[in-house]
């Protein structure tokens, strides 16, 4: 059993061996061949620096996200919440504060979930009424189930 490891490194070490050599030959003949220098051949060359993804895509999606608000489909309008809570500026507070009136509770909802983690002045300050009138209707909807 033994004789049998044995050979299965010998043959190994012969093909790393080999392999080892067949870079190196292969390295040198390319450099020749492309009109690098021999010192250069056990060097790495220096790649072509890639272009960032930023730069071929817009970074800054502030904008649409903002018009998605006014989508008339919910689901896009949730996304862009969302999207928008990661986001800080003027515009992005106003309109998320706007969104807190949709219609779908779903979108109120992540609106109000983006406005905290914004944490503006006057995202609290609009959070803050935005659950006073929604308390002041739940009260309304309670007792008018209890007078049913």
């Amino acid at each position: 059993m033994w004789q049998l490891e044995v050979k299965i490194i010998a043959l190994t070490l012969v093909y790393f061996t080999g392999w080892f050599m067949f870079e190196k030959v292969f390295s040198v003949i390319w450099s020749r061949l492309t009109g690098g220098t021999d010192k250069d051949a056990g060097m790495p060359r220096a790649r072509r620096k890639v272009v960032p993804i930023a730069s071929v895509t817009p970074v800054d999606q502030t904008w649409r996200y903002i018009k998605g608000l006014s989508s008339p489909d919910w689901r896009i309008r949730r996304i862009s919440c969302i999207q928008l809570g990661d986001r800080r500026g003027t515009a992005v507070v106003e309109a998320l504060i706007e969104a807190l009136e949709d219609p779908r509770e779903e979108v109120s909802l992540a609106a109000g979930e983006a406005l905290t983690r914004i944490g503006d002045p006057a995202a609290i300050e609009a959070l803050t009424s935005h659950c006073g009138r929604l308390e002041t209707r739940s009260m309304r909807s309670y007792e008018n189930y209890r007078a049913a």
